[in-house]
């Protein structure tokens, strides 16, 4: 199975923005009307720890009213589409969760052999080392008989 990274890069950035709009929305819940005496007052009525809590909105209004309408709707509908989204990451195999079996396997592999590397391409650049010069180099400690150009170019290697 060969991964899709454009489609994956297009799914994470379509979350990265529902959960961005998801954020700015003002009120998350049901609008609910409760009445105390003759005036109507607006709440939000939202799940919260299992526990469902009402959140003091305003004065009723017509307006206010359809707003907190139009408002929960859209967020059911983004919420919706990210549940779609998270189908299809899984679909292709994404998973935020860690890396891969061999992305471990090769940064293992990477980190042993990072020495004898960079000890083989400075040999290819023409600098005269030894490898236990080279393993000192990268490990920042002091060499005695190496120009400094040398050391240079070791350490340039090491951080390429």
């Amino acid at each position: 199975m060969s991964i899709k990274y454009n489609e994956i890069q297009e799914l994470l950035r379509s979350r990265a923005d529902l959960h961005a709009r998801l954020n700015l929305m003002p009120y998350d819940g049901i609008p609910e009307i409760k009445e105390r005496g003759d005036r109507k007052y607006l709440y939000i009525r939202k799940r919260v720890a299992g526990k469902l809590t009402s959140t003091y909105v305003g004065v009723y209004t017509e307006e206010l009213y359809n707003l907190l309408l139009r408002n929960a709707g859209e967020i059911r509908e983004i919420r919706k589409k990210l549940r779609h989204i998270e189908k299809q990451l899984a679909a292709i195999g994404y998973s935020e969760d860690g890396l891969s079996a061999d992305v471990i396997n090769n940064i293992a592999f990477a980190r042993v052999n990072i020495k004898m590397n960079i000890y083989d391409q400075a040999v290819l650049e023409g600098v005269a080392t030894f490898f236990p010069q080279t393993e000192e180099i990268i490990d920042n400690g002091k060499v005695t008989g190496m120009t400094a150009t040398d050391v240079q170019k070791i350490l340039n290697l090491k951080h390429a």
